[in-house]
């Protein structure tokens, strides 16, 4: 156990989370207010602001218990944590459980809120990894010991997954898988098979998939459709362009009034600098370049292979996912229906990216003691 006044967390860390959850926590009201007073669905106004306050506080508390447990005990939960994902995905199709919204099964009724257990999923689906690759040091270049077992796990999760549909949490587990393979010194020829299946899934799923392909017709010619398949896209970039440099201040978004479908989640940044202009992302970009710069620092600085790559997972999803949201919302790629880290509508991704944040400052707090 490591006490809280103890010396060796990275602060920054800590202060630029917090900065964020609260710009999130405010932007996340601004966004999602008049959209959920006027639904039947919420016919509260406050509904997402609450949940989010409802991440928050609970991630608070999932922080500090990570910031004080040693991470290298996550390492015993490969296989229960894999299991547990597992679990909860299946969940979501079973009636009376999983609640579908826009024809999508992704998420766990639980009275009081809702869990995604996709988010779950990602942040065991590291630990595993990061543990096997760990425990395999010796033999990682054997395909039967550094590349099998990953293979395996990533395909059950990915294959709970498709149903839902959720192809961005795949895409976003494929490049984790990769990331942590490549730092984890497997075989280059490995990863370029690796690389080679998750292509051609890729682009099965675009032949296959009719709302993979409405999405790129979407990217590529929003102009042809711009009452239909087009109008998301437009709207985010009427959204991003009238916001100038300063933008037109905190709540006074037009785009939030029903024009641009979900602004408090998926188009959330669009909604931000609207609100807050160039200025506005520019700085949000920033801190969020300074978390990923701290946590790439505290990957390296770790005491050992299992919290070196524990610590680069964390900070990946969040630098992935960071930049998939931004890049979808300013039309530089397909949409993928990626959050923002701490700044998007979802209690359960805040919860687990605030978690995945105590364990980056116990690696740094380690890291900094050995």
């Amino acid at each position: 156990m490591v006490r809280l006044r103890d010396r060796g967390y990275d602060y920054t860390i800590l202060v630029v989370t917090t900065v964020l959850v609260m710009l999130g926590i405010v932007m996340v009201f601004s966004a999602s207010f008049y959209n959920a007073e006027n639904s039947p669905q919420y016919n509260d106004g406050f509904y997402f602001f609450k949940k989010q306050i409802f991440g928050a506080v609970v991630g608070l508390a999932a922080m500090i218990v990570m910031m004080l447990i040693d991470y290298n005990k996550l390492g015993k939960l490969k296989i229960l944590g894999i299991l547990f994902s597992l679990i909860l995905l299946g969940l979501v199709y079973v009636p009376g459980v999983g609640v579908e919204i826009n024809g999508s099964s992704r998420w766990i009724n639980l009275g009081f809120t809702t869990l995604q257990p996709s988010e779950v999923a990602k942040f065991f689906l590291v630990v595993c990894i990061a543990k096997i690759l760990d425990d395999n040091q010796n033999q990682v270049q054997k395909f039967k010991y550094g590349v099998l077992p990953i293979l395996v796990v990533v395909g059950l999760i990915c294959l709970a997954i498709i149903p839902q549909p959720n192809y961005s949490a795949i895409l976003i587990i494929c490049i984790l898988s990769f990331v942590l393979m490549l730092v984890g010194g497997v075989k280059i020829g490995y990863l370029l098979g690796f690389l080679t299946v998750a292509g051609a899934g890729g682009a099965y799923a675009l032949v296959t998939q009719d709302h993979i392909r409405v999405r790129m017709f979407a990217f590529l010619t929003p102009e042809l459709d711009p009452l239909g398949k087009g109008y998301q896209i437009l709207q985010s970039l009427y959204a991003i362009g009238s916001g100038g440099a300063f933008g037109r201040g905190i709540g006074n978004s037009m785009q939030k009034f029903l024009y641009l479908p979900y602004g408090e989640s998926d188009f959330i940044f669009s909604i931000l600098c609207e609100e807050l202009g160039f200025i506005g992302a520019l700085l949000l970009i920033v801190l969020f370049v300074i978390l990923i710069y701290r946590g790439i620092r505290t990957a390296i600085k770790a005491p050992n292979v299992f919290g070196m790559l524990l610590a680069t997972g964390i900070i990946m999803m969040i630098a992935i996912q960071v930049l998939l949201n931004i890049a979808v919302a300013t039309r530089s790629i397909p949409p993928t229906g990626v959050s923002l880290p701490f700044i998007s509508a979802g209690s359960t991704a805040l919860i687990t990216f605030m978690a995945e944040i105590g364990i980056l400052l116990n690696i740094s707090h380690q890291g900094n003691k050995a």
